[in-house]
């Protein structure tokens, strides 16, 4: 269920849980579990790019324009705006966003919030 979206059934326990079975602890280093000692965890794409954030302004070189269906989005480059995790964005100088607008869920790549559904960055 919280793969296809319903984290409804997804709690504390749930999770220390599944990180337990999966060796993994919260911050994402690797623990020893009885049933998986030698599991060698890899920090998902999410966990390495965290804390990094992105341009709001979407006149930014950052943040790339494109179209749907006549509508006009924008693809934020964590990577060109927050190259060392700091907190103005390295192309324009805006203050970095490290959180969804609409929701504060954590950022991912992506132009839109997985969580909510709303964009990162809004044409003015």
């Amino acid at each position: 269920m919280f793969e296809q979206g319903d984290g409804t059934k997804l709690n504390d326990e749930v999770i220390q849980r599944l990180a337990k079975k999966f060796g993994v602890n919260i911050e994402g280093k690797p623990v020893a579990s009885e049933e998986n000692a030698a599991l060698k965890v890899v920090l998902p794409v999410a966990e390495a790019l965290k804390g990094v954030g992105f341009c709001p302004n979407p006149k930014c070189p950052s943040n790339r324009a494109y179209e749907v269906e006549g509508r006009t989005f924008y693809l934020p480059d964590r990577s060109a705006a927050d190259p060392v995790g700091g907190k103005y964005c390295a192309m324009c100088g805006e203050s970095l966003v490290k959180a969804c607008p609409g929701c504060g869920a954590p950022v991912h790549a992506g132009g839109f919030c997985s969580v909510c559904g709303d964009p990162y960055v809004v044409a003015s």
